[in-house]
This record gives structure tokens, C-alpha cells and sequence, in this order.
């Protein structure tokens, strides 16, 4: 069994399109049961009795009393840095808190079908584009084209905290270019540029690629669990994320 340890990144950001709902930053936007974003994220991390830390402004954490948690600043490497260390485990699950169908059971199925790949340094999460648009049809989302088919980045990553502490400004990178294939395919190198612009791109080139830049181990994570692959960033996001709880209330 891994010793892992949850890091939420809930940092406000300003979205001028959330005033319209009563709130300051979309990680307050009222989900199923009119729970807060930010508070419905939380609540499923906390109830897989995992270690757990959220990285967020303190206005957030006093106003929703999220705890245990650290003052998110400007600069997110220094954010993640603060936060690991509060973490005495031997693993990282770092996710976003903009997920608003991620529950305690799909994060212990994803930590399922981690392990599954043995003992690595990083698990990339990963989700197919079938699996997002069979369980939110319509959803808008931004997918990377691989040989393999067409897929999307999950808001997060599984990661061995030494090598995360280590190299934390490059994870910093990928997480936060995760949702632009180019920007990656640029971190990895001039051979991923081309493979991604001729269509020839594929998932053991990425990972033989990581592994050489990073020094370390990696493994894919194709997750069965399409909630990982829906996040709220823009007001559409919003409205379907409105209109599938309404749908599953019926």
C-alpha cells in the first residue's frame, strides 16, 4: 500500500464572470447540495481519511473552515513547497479544487489504478476522451491528440514528494501548462514538438521522454474515472456542471 499524502491547490483566481453568482472566485460557486466548489473538493478529500493539506488564500480557509491548510502566495512553486511539507508521506496526490464531481470513492479508485503500475516516481493521470463524453456529454473540454486516440490531462499528479521537493519548479511547469499540449511537448524537448505537430506523437515516446528529462521513473495512468477529466474554468463549465446535477436529481 502507498503512503500518500493529498495536496489541494485552491489558490482564488479573478474571474469577472462568477459576480453575476453572488461570489469572488469560482472556487465558490455553489454545486450539488448549493455546496461551495472549493468546500465540496475538500469534503471528499477529507472523507478518504488520507493525510491532507489545501494550499489556499486565507480569507478561504478562515471563511470555510478549511483546515489543516497554507497561505497560497503569487509564486505556486513556493505555494507547493509549503504545502508538501506539512505532508509526512512517502507520496504526493496533488489536485486541483476546481473538480466539482470528484468524490472520496473516485480518489481511492484512482490511488487503485496507480498502484496498479508499481513502484514509480511520477503517475501521470490521464483520461480518455470517451470515458469525459460518455459521462458528461456535451462538456467542453480541451484534449491532447496521441497514435492512441485523444485523451486529456487530469488536474493532478501522483509523485514521490522527494523527487516533487526536488524538482519543483519543472513539476510547477507541467502542471501548469498541463492544459497546453504544445507548452508541454516544449518542456520535453525538441523531438516531442515535432511528433506533436505531425500527429505522430504517442504514449511510450512522452513517457521515454519524462523519464529521460526527469531522471525518474514514470507510468501512465489511463483512469477509469472521467470526473478527474471536468474542471470549471469558464462559465460553460459552470452551466453543464449545473445542468448534469440537475439531470442526476431527476
Amino acid at each position: 500500500m502507498m503512503d500518500i499524502g493529498i495536496l489541494v491547490l485552491a489558490g482564488s483566481s479573478k474571474e469577472d464572470w462568477v459576480e453575476k453568482y453572488g461570489v469572488q472566485t469560482k472556487l465558490e460557486l455553489p454545486v450539488e447540495n448549493e455546496t461551495p466548489l472549493i468546500v465540496h473538493t475538500w469534503n471528499g478529500v477529507k472523507e478518504t481519511n488520507l493525510p491532507c493539506v489545501i494550499a489556499t488564500d486565507s480569507w478561504l480557509a478562515e471563511k470555510y473552515h478549511l483546515e489543516p491548510h497554507v497561505d497560497a502566495t503569487s509564486n505556486i512553486a513556493e505555494t507547493l513547497t509549503n504545502a508538501a511539507q506539512e505532508l509526512d508521506t512517502e507520496f504526493l496526490l496533488v489536485l486541483s479544487a476546481d473538480m466539482p464531481f470528484v468524490t472520496a470513492e473516485s480518489i481511492k479508485q484512482l490511488i487503485r489504478e496507480a498502484q496498479e503500475g508499481g513502484e514509480r516516481d511520477i503517475y501521470v493521470l490521464i483520461v480518455p476522451k470517451e470515458s469525459i463524453e460518455q459521462a458528461f456529454p456535451g462538456a467542453p473540454r480541451t484534449y491532447v491528440k496521441l497514435k492512441e486516440g485523444y485523451f486529456k490531462l487530469t488536474n493532478g499528479v501522483l509523485i514521490r514528494k522527494d523527487f516533487f521537493m526536488r524538482e519543483v519548479k519543472r513539476a510547477d511547469d507541467l502542471l501548469g501548462n498541463r492544459k497546453s499540449p504544445l507548452k508541454v511537448a516544449t518542456i520535453l524537448g525538441l523531438g516531442t514538438i515535432f511528433k506533436a505537430v505531425t500527429g505522430t506523437l504517442d504514449v511510450p515516446y512522452i513517457w521515454k521522454m519524462i523519464e529521460s528529462r526527469f531522471h525518474v521513473k514514470a507510468y501512465p495512468v489511463f483512469t477509469s474515472r472521467p470526473e478527474f477529466g471536468f474542471d470549471i474554468d469558464k462559465e460553460e463549465h459552470y452551466l453543464k456542471t449545473l445542468e448534469l446535477i440537475e439531470k442526476e436529481a431527476n
